[in-house]
């Protein structure tokens, strides 16, 4: 821990960061309690401290040595132990899978993957890949499908408890034809089975040679970047892999430095202590507007999805659909995301956000509570009836969220109480079924281009986070969601998928309200662009050195 702190003091630019965000939030909360002291002269200071350390942190590394901040601490680099989302931007990073994401268009391809090929077979339930056959890894040992399927097995493994165990549960066999052929056979057709290949891939003869402790301390791949250290809580640095046979980055090195708050993220962006930063909120873009040296860039074209879930098992008075349409009118979503997220995003009416599979634009609910108070009125909801909105941090500005939209449901005759949890402990109400969740919850949903994990877990009866379990047309919510999964005709699908959306408007036990743009600035030396259709910082080669 000490050495961890002496690290950080080294810096120049953390001194200055400090006084940084001290004035901003002094500036934020109108306050200073030092009143002895001229306020401008103690900004005089910080300005000429600031200065004088920029130069200092510039020199203290090269050009083509980025950092970039993570919200969070990955759980691990290891891709075989794979535990949460924030884990693949440093080992996907580091990996290559059988195929890849395009960084213009965020489709799936086998182009830059280990892949020269991929096939599904006429029977719908069968992949072939082509291996190319001069993919190393970062040991000098050639890839194989042996190597490939090592590494599905791996992640299935019950002890490596692995975030992608249930999707890869689909896969019946793994056949390897030769070093550069396999097959991967599924129980039946799946749909989505483009999802399932993204994995990093590892190497079974380093992972044989030095045991699963070492391995999973210092893991091997086979993408551009390779490990190179970490500080638990602090930092994971990926350096080039000069050998790679295909491609090499401009970048030379990348640091992640684990910056759990967003300010002293956006600060440290601003200071030069940090190349690119992500996720950045709406309200703390003042920080860098007209700031020298800092590119602003938007992704509308990205899984974003907030919205409210109405616990409908637990308090059956959501079964009204009187009352639940008319919260569909009572909501101006638009005036929401202008006031709350300063134009930062866009409504959403139905339950898909904009790049997944079923979207659709053409479904809207025009701003009228005037409607909302006729539908109100036919409801079985009595006057002065509390109802409990729940909300959490998963949600940006959710007190601000949570009190508009209280606002709002007043203005129609809805009393409306909030509550504040802890993500946990809302996460374990909703899969307990707990009646202290609340009536109604704020919930964030980013998934991504393909619903079915979505539709699983929250229409079908047996799904861990479902609202209302036995709604009248669920028998029916079953089939159509069993049969979407299994249908690989694209335009089929659609239709079921159109069929599913259907019942959830008519039998609604949740509304949407908005997606956001992802906001994300990077230092004018370097020019980055989000992959479209992504939540996380991929394509990270795709990174140049432009000043």
């Amino acid at each position: 821990m000490e050495s961890q702190f002496l690290t950080w003091m080294d810096r120049p630019g953390i001194w200055a960061l400090a006084v940084i965000v001290s004035l901003n939030i002094i500036e934020s909360t109108g306050e200073n309690k030092m009143r002895k002291i001229n306020p401008m002269m103690v900004k005089l200071l910080a300005i000429i401290f600031f200065l004088a350390c920029l130069p200092v942190a510039a020199l203290s590394r090269a050009k083509d040595d980025i950092r970039i901040a993570l919200p969070y601490e990955p759980a691990t680099v290891n891709m075989l132990e794979l535990k949460t989302a924030i884990d693949l931007v440093p080992i996907l990073n580091m990996h290559e899978a059988l195929l890849t994401v395009d960084p213009k268009t965020g489709d799936y391809t086998t182009k830059n993957s280990l892949s020269t090929s991929v096939k599904l077979l006429p029977n719908g339930k069968d992949i072939l890949f082509k291996l190319r056959k001069n993919a190393v890894f970062h040991t000098g040992e050639p890839v194989t499908a042996h190597d490939v399927k090592f590494t599905f097995e791996q992640c299935t493994h019950p002890e490596n408890v692995n975030l992608m165990a249930s999707l890869l549960d689909e896969i019946d066999e793994i056949e390897v034809v030769d070093d550069h052929t396999i097959i991967f056979h599924l129980y039946d057709p799946y749909a989505a089975w483009k999802e399932l290949f993204w994995v990093g891939i590892a190497s079974r003869k380093y992972y044989e040679k030095v045991g699963k402790k070492k391995f999973r301390s210092h893991p091997v791949g086979s993408g551009v970047y390779q490990f190179e250290s970490r500080r638990i809580g602090s930092s994971i640095t990926l350096k080039r892999f000069d050998k790679h046979p295909t491609f090499k980055p401009d970048v030379r090195k990348i640091t992640f430095l684990v910056v759990p708050d967003e300010i002293t993220r956006v600060s440290m962006l601003k200071i030069g202590e940090l190349d690119l930063v992500s996720d950045i909120n709406p309200l703390h873009l003042r920080m860098l507007k007209g700031q020298k040296g800092i590119v602003i860039k938007r992704e509308s074209k990205v899984p974003s999805l907030f919205g409210i879930a109405m616990r409908v098992d637990n308090y059956p008075i959501w079964k009204d659909m009187y009352m639940a349409r008319a919260m569909q009118y009572a909501i101006n979503r638009q005036e929401l995301i202008d006031r709350v997220f300063l134009k930062e995003g866009y409504p959403l009416y139905m339950s898909a956000n904009v790049v997944e599979a079923g979207y659709d634009p053409s479904i809207k609910y025009k701003f009228n509570p005037a409607k909302a108070k006729q539908l109100m009125a036919k409801s079985a909801y009595k006057p002065g009836t509390p109802i409990i909105l729940t909300y959490t941090n998963t949600v940006p500005n959710a007190g601000i969220v949570a009190s508009v939209i209280q606002r709002y449901l007043k203005n129609i005759g809805m009393t409306v109480r909030l509550q504040q949890l802890e993500l946990g402990t809302q996460a374990t109400y909703s899969r307990n079924k707990d009646p202290r969740e609340g009536h109604m919850v704020l919930y964030s949903w980013a998934g991504g281009r393909d619903p079915n994990m979505r539709l699983q877990l929250t229409v079908h009866s047996k799904g861990a986070y479902i609202a209302w379990s036995n709604r009248p047309s669920q028998k029916k919510a079953d089939k159509l969601v069993e049969a979407q999964v299994r249908e690989v005709n694209v335009a089929k699908r659609k239709k079921l998928l159109k069929e599913i959306h259907k019942i959830i408007q008519k039998e609604t036990s949740g509304i949407s309200l908005f997606g956001l743009n992802q906001i994300y600035a990077h230092q004018d030396h370097i020019s980055y662009n989000w992959t479209p259709g992504q939540s996380m910082l991929f394509n990270l080669q795709t990174i140049k050195i432009v000043k």
